[in-house]
């Protein structure tokens, strides 16, 4: 018979599976505890299922969608990549960082992006494939397996691979079981996701019953800028994108993040600190500032007013910007990108994988 993958279903289609073979209540919430709960990782795992029950499961269904290819850790502020391999032999990656009060888990939503942000990893390899819901429930299982004996129940933000609004229904189904006390048993406010900017799908998150804390990536203070740095994510501008989240805000009662990755001389100069302070002046916005975090090749950008290399700022120069957006702009936070010394930009474990493998990165420049 074909298997079926468990964390594809919702949890009242999960119950409706279950009961077509097991009679008992209590058996069939001991597997969904094992399943979210307990994090199993192996039918093998589920030890208070009798044998003949464990077998049953093996044979009628999948557990884990990925499994563990690599990982690059050791980095000085103790962040861990994992490489995961699919069922197809693609690849994504997940991000495990230690924090003051709660651990981070990083996750992705698609097996590359359509994007291609100038500055991500990720876009340069192209777009494979939206991630289902059960892969990207596994990162999580899988890296909470991975954690430190003891430690802190983890935050998430999916900022890792993809673009999660352009994967909208999984994205929305794993959140569910995320969300749900027979899932996983995540609060909204301990769950981020994070966008490049599609101001339809971000009002309709913002009308969905479970609604995440929301971050935007504007990282430009005008429309030619940010097209120069993110040219397929600028279809909307940021006129739009501002609205939506001022939608999402009101909607939630929570202020919604701007994300702006910090280039030297391309969009940190005085009147991108004017602009910035025009456009959040008395809206529901807090901001965080990102020192871009390069990986191993440099890049260039040639359009428009964002000319110049692409380099990380000092912290002096973070300081200056920062000085010129205060108090103007409400709660600025520099946030130092976490994972440098593990490949830890979007897209730069894989990367170097596929290189390793002789997989040349496509030519995206027609598409």
């Amino acid at each position: 018979m074909d298997r079926v993958v468990l964390k594809t279903m919702s949890l009242p289609a999960l119950e409706e599976w279950l009961a077509v073979f097991i009679d008992k209540p209590f058996r069939r919430r001991q597997v969904r505890s094992w399943l979210y709960a307990k994090r199993a990782l192996a039918f093998a795992d589920m030890t208070d299922l009798p044998q003949a029950l464990r077998d049953e499961l093996e044979q009628r269904a999948v557990l884990m969608t990925i499994s563990p290819l690599e990982t690059s850790g050791g980095g000085g502020d103790g962040s861990v990549k994992h490489l995961f391999r699919l069922s197809d032999g693609e690849t994504v990656e997940a991000v495990y960082m230690p924090g003051d009060r709660h651990p981070t888990l990083c996750i992705s939503s698609q097996v590359g992006c359509p994007l291609d942000c100038t500055f991500c990893a990720t876009g340069l390899w192209g777009f494979r494939r939206n991630l289902t819901q059960a892969e990207i429930l596994d990162q999580v299982i899988r890296l909470m397996a991975s954690a430190p004996a003891g430690a802190p129940h983890p935050n998430l933000v999916f900022m890792g691979m993809g673009e999660p609004l352009l994967n909208y229904n999984a994205l929305l189904g794993a959140l569910r079981i995320l969300g749900d006390g027979d899932g996983l048993g995540y609060g909204a406010r301990r769950i981020t996701i994070s966008t490049a900017g599609i101001p339809e799908r971000i009002r309709q998150l913002a009308d969905e019953n479970f609604r995440p804390g929301l971050a935007f990536s504007l990282n430009a203070s005008d429309d030619e800028r940010r097209t120069a740095l993110m040219q397929r994510a600028a279809k909307h501008s940021i006129r739009e994108n501002l609205a939506a989240c001022e939608y999402y805000a009101e909607r939630t009662g929570r202020r919604v993040t701007l994300e702006y990755v910090l280039f030297a001389g391309i969009n940190d100069r005085d009147d991108d600190a004017a602009r910035l302070r025009r456009l959040t002046r008395g809206r529901p916005f807090k901001m965080n500032i990102i020192p871009f975090n390069p990986g191993r090749d440099q890049v260039s950008l040639k359009q428009g007013p964002a000319q110049g290399e692409l380099r990380r700022p000092t912290p002096a120069e973070v300081e200056r910007f920062v000085g010129k957006l205060l108090p103007q702009v409400p709660a600025v936070t520099v946030r130092w990108s976490q994972g440098t010394e593990v490949d830890g930009g979007c897209g730069q474990l894989r990367g170097r994988k596929l290189e390793e493998d002789g997989v040349a990165p496509p030519d995206l420049s027609t598409d």
